[in-house]
């Protein structure tokens, strides 16, 4: 690879990281704000008809990060954004 596309690869990166710091943002004002539905709609748009879209979500009191869930099962997005059960962190 390149020096300038490995160069575009990193910038590209950090423009996704950055997009999601501010979803984050957005999404944390709208819980403030008492607009869970919105920021459930937030989380989820572009994926509303996928098989493990979150149906509920909540805040975790150690992290402040949300936890998304499908019935009574977790579930996270995964690199391409498809939301997918989560894996148990303490097999």
């Amino acid at each position: 690879m390149t020096r300038s596309a490995e160069a575009g690869r990193q910038s590209m990166g950090w423009k996704r990281m950055a997009e999601q710091k501010m979803d984050q943002t957005l999404f944390s004002n709208l819980c403030k704000a008492g607009k869970f539905k919105e920021a459930l709609g937030l989380a989820i748009q572009g994926h509303e008809d996928e098989k493990y879209t979150p149906s509920r979500f909540s805040i975790d009191k150690k992290t402040r990060l949300p936890i998304f869930y499908r019935g009574n099962k977790r579930v996270e997005p995964d690199e391409e954004g498809v939301w997918q059960l989560a894996k148990n962190p303490n097999p």
